[in-house]
Formats: C-alpha cells, structure tokens, sequence
C-alpha cells in the first residue's frame, strides 16, 4: 500500500515540475521527509530546501511508493484504471457508480439488432441485451456511436426510466421514442457522476438531448441544467390548457415534447 497520500502527492509534483528551492516544513512535508528523508531542513526549522538532484530523487521515490510519475500526475480516472498504475485504487477521483450510467434501448433498435446479430459479430454481443443495461460511461458513448444514436432521452424517475416505453406519446414525439435511447439522470444506486461525465462526452456527437422530469421546479432545474439539452418532455394538456398548470393534479396520460427550453 502507497504511504503517500494525494495531498502529498500534489506538493512533491509541485515541487518537482516547477524546481521549488524551498517549500514550508510544515505537517505534510514534514511526513514526506520522515519517509523519504530527502533535502535538508533549514536552520530555523521552518523550512525544508531542496538541491536540483533532489527533485529527481522525490520523483523517483514517489514513483516507487505510489506508482505515480508527478510529472504526470492524473487523479481524474475511474479506479480499475488507477488500480493498473498504482498501488492505491483510491488514488482515483472517480469511483466505480461514478464512471457507470443506467441506459434503455428502444425496441425497435432492439429488433435491429436482433435482426443484424447473424451478419454482425459485434452486433451480436448485443443480442442479448435486457430491457436496461448498466455500462461504463466510455461504453455507452461507444454504443452512441455504433448504433448512430440521434436522440438521448434524460429520465428524472426511474419509475419512468423503467415504464417509458409503456407510455403514450403523441403521433408527433412517438417515433422519437421508437429510436431513441433513455439515459437515467441518477441517483441513489446510480451515480449523477456517470450521467454527467457522458453527457459532457457525447456532447461532441451532436445528439438531441431530451429531458424527462416532473413538472415541478425541481424537475424544471433538471432539464435546464442538463448539457446540452434544448427539449423537455410534458403531459400533452400542458400545451392544451396551460391556465391549468399550477392548479391541476392530473396524471401523466399522453406525453407531448416542447423545444428551445431555457439553457
């Protein structure tokens, strides 16, 4: 096990990449000394000092206690990546549910790929996908792409998640809902992390993001802050008799889309 922490880690990569001659001996770099007993602590003891052959030797040492280069220092990865350099996996900032999301694929791809799995050994893989799938974030940005994805569904509930294409939908929104793929915003079990590392990473595929959230202001909030999400799906009377939307208790029975929603 790694005895350096991140901390730690930082101030020896800052002292290393910009050749600091000196730093404060305070707690942490009085932890790093003990351990690696590298520089010299200055006659007032308030500060350790470092010659040019010590900053080779912190990142060497570094090196061999975590796994790290300091030089290339990235915490910003999941921990099965983390695990393959270093001999600490919490180095990583981004845990196992944060670098996963929870997808659906409509049925009609579903079909398709059923139909293409003979001629296709990749589609075949596929074949024998459930009605939601849990994948890593760079998976599913994959998928985006081999299945040329053209509308992202974001899901507030995950009863809806779970319900959606048992829904009613407009003439309008229904072939949307036939070719799309429903992302579940997250919570709880499922990371908000993950949707959000894949909507930041699928933001380069020019995919119609649509939000599917409660009429309410928290729901609202949602779809206004999802990247890249200019739609927003709403119970069909919302347009039909708007007067009524701060009164009624009505149920979701036929579902209509709304565009240019606020960003």
């Amino acid at each position: 096990m790694a005895s350096l922490s991140k901390q730690q880690l930082n101030l020896i990569a800052n002292v290393v990449v910009k050749q600091v001659a000196k730093v404060s001996y305070k707690r942490n770099w009085q932890s790093i000394f003990a351990l690696f007993e590298i520089g010299s602590v200055s006659p007032s003891g308030k500060h350790l000092e470092f010659l040019p052959k010590d900053w080779d030797l912190l990142r060497e040492m570094a090196l061999k206690d975590s796994g790290l280069d300091v030089l290339e220092l990235d915490f910003d990865v999941p921990r099965q990546q983390m695990a393959q350099q270093s001999a600490n996996e919490k180095y990583a900032n981004i845990s196992p549910d944060a670098d996963h999301v929870l997808i659906k694929l409509a049925p009609n791809i579903i079909q398709s790929l059923l139909s293409r799995a003979a001629a296709d050994p990749v589609v075949d893989m596929l074949s024998i996908l459930s009605s939601s799938l849990r994948l890593k974030v760079d998976a599913a940005v994959t998928l985006c792409q081999r299945l040329n994805i053209a509308q992202l569904i974001v899901v507030e509930n995950l009863d809806s998640f779970d319900n959606i294409f048992a829904y009613t939908f407009t003439p309008e929104l229904q072939p949307i809902i036939d070719n799309c793929m429903v992302l579940y915003r997250g919570s709880h079990d499922y990371s908000p992390a993950g949707r959000k590392h894949f909507l930041h990473l699928v933001a380069a595929l020019n995919l119609d993001v649509i939000a599917f959230t409660d009429l309410d202001p928290a729901g609202l909030m949602i779809a206004n802050t999802l990247e890249n999400c200019h739609s927003m799906i709403v119970p069909k009377w919302v347009l039909d008799a708007p007067n009524e939307l701060l009164t009624s208790n009505k149920l979701i029975r036929l579902a209509t889309l709304i565009n240019n929603i606020s960003n």
